[in-house]
């Protein structure tokens, strides 16, 4: 077997990496929902798909750094001389076109699977249903666009391995990559922040506030791969010496890995006892229910209906029976019952 090039390795190394990493946080994700009794919902479902996709998309770079390629992954570039290196090329850029479009498959099924999850938190608020709805067709939309574009940007799509970049066969490959890129960021950033207000809005210690934004907005590391990736993509110096196949790859694959592994934390509050504030997001999403639901989106008044209802003593605290309150275990087995969480108050 030939020795392997340095771009070659990294992303040998990466899909192996990220691989394992994704199907782990996947396999116990549905784990932690089979232990605890829960029922699966699409974002689990989505969540597969995306790991399936992504098995797909290592295994085709897996097959070319070791079955397709001829002595060079990843390290031939635009300017040969020699009939290997015609080949060598020919087979880079088959690879290119379908490693780019199951990346869209894989980023798009994880941004409407934590979409989906989020809808399941935050539904019960008319503005954030309606928000959650809104992003989640748009990226439907950039799917089906980004998709049929890079399919078809070459006529006829041989075109892309035979006459890539060459009017009038193709379009302006760097500018479709680059703007595909740069959309994909923007969506990635939307959805990354559509908790932050949300969550800001409980009347939680800031300790608190951290601990759940921190598990929601690790997604941050996807849009940092993201923008690597793009310096990657556009060189406009020199745009076909200056396509970096090999970090290219590289970064994409580990973007993917971290979408879905970032997707599967929140569901993992059971297994980190260290986050005690957390305990597990399925209490923080029927804390989020009750509460957004009585404050009527956001209501100007620190005042919640329902508190004139009966109340119920537990453990000899009194506590509304209309609203639920966060408790955590003791080693006997009995509940605590914990302070109530409100809105605070706006100021204006």
């Amino acid at each position: 077997m030939a020795v392997l090039t340095a771009n070659a390795r990294k992303n040998f190394i990466a899909c192996v990496v990220m691989l394992s990493l994704a199907t782990i946080a996947v396999l116990m994700r549905f784990l932690i929902k089979f232990v605890h009794q829960q029922r699966l919902h699409g974002a689990d479902w989505l969540c597969l798909a995306s790991l399936a996709f992504l098995i797909a998309y290592c295994s085709l770079v897996i097959n070319f750094i070791f079955n397709v390629s001829l002595f060079h992954a990843y390290d031939i570039y635009f300017k040969i001389s020699l009939p290997e290196q015609l080949t060598e090329m020919v087979n880079l850029l088959k690879y290119s076109y379908a490693t780019e479009l199951l990346f869209t498959f894989v980023i798009s099924s994880v941004k409407l699977s934590i979409l989906w999850f989020y809808y399941d938190l935050f539904a019960v608020n008319n503005r954030l249903r309606i928000l959650i709805q809104v992003t989640a067709a748009a990226c439907t939309l950039w799917f089906l666009v980004a998709t049929f574009v890079l399919a078809f940007q070459c006529q006829p799509v041989e075109a892309f391995w035979e006459k890539l970049n060459q009017a009038p066969w193709c379009l302006d490959t760097p500018r479709v990559l680059l703007g595909y890129e740069l959309t994909n960021l923007f969506l990635d950033a939307t959805v990354l922040c559509i908790p932050i207000v949300t969550i800001s809005r409980l009347n939680l210690p800031t300790s608190k506030k951290i601990s759940v934004l921190s598990i929601l907005l690790l997604g941050a590391l996807v849009c940092i791969a993201s923008i690597i990736r793009l310096t990657a993509i556009w060189n406009p110096s020199d745009i076909l010496r200056g396509w970096d196949f090999g970090s290219i790859g590289l970064w994409s694959t580990i973007q993917l890995g971290l979408a879905i592994v970032c997707s599967c934390l929140p569901t993992f509050g059971p297994l980190l006892p260290i986050l005690k504030q957390l305990r597990s997001i399925q209490g923080l999403r029927e804390l989020l229910k009750l509460r957004l639901s009585n404050t009527s989106s956001f209501s100007r008044t620190s005042k919640v209906p329902g508190m004139e209802r009966p109340w119920a003593r537990i453990k000899g605290a009194q506590h509304n029976v209309t609203s639920r309150t966060w408790a955590e275990g003791n080693n006997d087995g009995s509940e605590v019952a914990l302070e109530p969480i409100t809105f605070k108050e706006d100021s204006g």
